[in-house]
């Protein structure tokens, strides 16, 4: 067992219960991670519109799942609608990566589409070119949803996008993580969102120096947030999820330490 994280304590801003993946890993290199959710995932109240696309699964011809949050809570709300998660025959689904695909089983159903990347520039570069010339596509997301892959494929097919859930600041935050942070206690902050990159910011603006902040990102789009608040991450993950980010500090410790040797 690697001995380079020993005693050495990280803090998650994953939203709450979406960490367990994470400090088994760290937990691994006898690590610690503390969970300090900065942002929350909560379900929308579907429109008039929304429920209509609901209604009507079997007009489009595929169904993009960008997240984990997106598929379950789309899955939700067609339970609501119908009491199982049946889905149109001729509906295909695609996916962004391997673990959103995973989630699919639990409903009964498999994608006929997977990107084995971990970003909508990835999914969009792959998927152009198996969407058909006028095909509809539907897209349920979250309010801070980027619009890479329906930009790119909107070109070729006919995209609709259905707010499913929200991202927001939590209504309580862990006073004892957040002491942590401010009194430079802690080794890095792992970020893996651009909001949960701004609420960070939110809640330490004008207790400390934000330029000492030393930030793990989960992969380039997190990352290209911290620069853009005139940041510099301290790591960038090169696969974007847990073992990624595991990885990519292990890493970083050992070049630490043949420097430091």
């Amino acid at each position: 067992m690697s001995k380079l994280l020993e005693n050495k304590v990280f803090i998650s801003t994953r939203p709450s219960g979406q960490s367990a993946e994470l400090e088994s890993l760290l937990s691994d290199e006898s690590a610690k991670l503390i969970s300090m959710p900065t942002i929350e995932i909560r379900p929308l109240p579907l429109d008039e519109f929304s429920w209509l696309q609901l209604k009507n699964l079997e007009s489009f011809n595929w169904i993009v799942f960008t997240s984990p949050n997106g598929l379950r809570f789309f899955f939700d709300r067609l339970f609501d609608l119908q009491k199982h998660y049946g889905l149109p025959e001729q509906l295909k689904i695609g996916v962004v990566g391997k673990k959103t695909a995973a989630h699919l089983e639990c409903y009964g159903t498999s994608a006929e589409f997977i990107n084995l990347g971990n970003t909508a520039e990835e999914f969009a570069a792959d998927f152009i070119n198996r969407v058909g010339v006028g095909e509809h596509v539907l897209f349920p997301i979250g309010n801070l949803a980027r619009s890479v892959i329906e930009d790119r494929i909107s070109k070729k097919a006919i995209c609709t996008r259905v707010l499913f859930y929200e991202t927001v600041m939590p209504s309580e935050i862990s006073n004892e993580a957040l002491s942590l942070v401010i009194s430079n206690q802690y080794d890095m902050i792992i970020l893996t969102s651009p909001s949960g990159c701004n609420n960070l910011l939110q809640l330490v603006s004008g207790k400390m120096d934000t330029a000492s902040l030393r930030l793990v990102c989960i992969g380039q789009t997190t990352a290209a947030e911290v620069i853009r608040s005139g940041l510099e991450p301290l790591i960038t993950a090169g696969m974007a999820n847990s073992q990624g980010i595991t990885s990519a500090i292990i890493n970083y410790f050992q070049k630490k330490q043949l420097i430091t040797n």
